[in-house]
């Protein structure tokens, strides 16, 4: 209870994140006063400021789409079926990946690829939300073109959204690998084209 309890008030935090990361409104303006005219002081040029990114649903969320549901650690996530390139049952062997973290389990085989195995609970929870003892992971999601498979404990269902119900994360979220989550079911969305591409870099920031 106590672990459904924090999971609770992760998923809460991502919401609320997500939520303080939207631009406050702009106050109103201050009414006109008829005032003696002041001498004109030009300012010295400046640098015009950084484009900002748009934020939003992605371009595969445009209109209704559908997610499929899966856990990792107790933690409901969702892949979104445009991204998906398959399901797995957790292969019995996994060959070793010398040299790489915990985050990388391994490579499986399937359909004549490798498949690098990724213990994506590492990544999407901090370190002191990770329970102590997991079970084995039962199955993998598999992502870019099956060249990523992300353990999860299990598959559980697919939904179909309107982008609406989902709280976008915008250019501004300190986590770059959630694309925003679903109110209603308390679910994150994973940003499948960061997550490939931080992968095959390294880089998680």
């Amino acid at each position: 209870m106590e672990e459904q309890q924090a999971l609770s008030a992760y998923l809460d935090g991502l919401l609320q994140e997500i939520a303080q990361e939207e631009p406050p409104t702009a106050p109103p303006l201050p009414e006109q006063q008829d005032r003696a005219p002041q001498p004109v002081v030009r300012p010295a040029p400046s640098p015009p400021p950084p484009e900002k990114a748009d934020h939003g649903p992605p371009s595969w969320a445009a209109e209704r789409f559908q997610c499929l549901i899966f856990r990792v650690a107790g933690l409901p996530l969702a892949v979104p079926l445009v991204k998906l390139n398959g399901i797995l049952k957790m292969p019995q062997q996994i060959t070793p990946m010398p040299g790489h973290g915990p985050l990388f389990m391994g490579l499986a085989q399937h359909q004549g690829q490798q498949v690098k195995v990724v213990d994506i609970a590492r990544l999407v929870l901090p370190a002191d939300r990770l329970p102590g003892q997991r079970p084995s992971p039962g199955h993998l999601i598999l992502i870019d073109e099956a060249r990523w498979g992300l353990a999860c404990d299990r598959v559980e269902e697919t939904l179909t959204l309107d982008p609406e119900s989902v709280r976008w994360r915008t250019p501004q979220g300190r986590r770059p690998w959630l694309a925003g989550t679903v109110t209603r079911q308390l679910c994150a969305i994973l940003d499948v084209d960061y997550l490939a591409q931080a992968l095959a870099s390294g880089r998680w920031d």
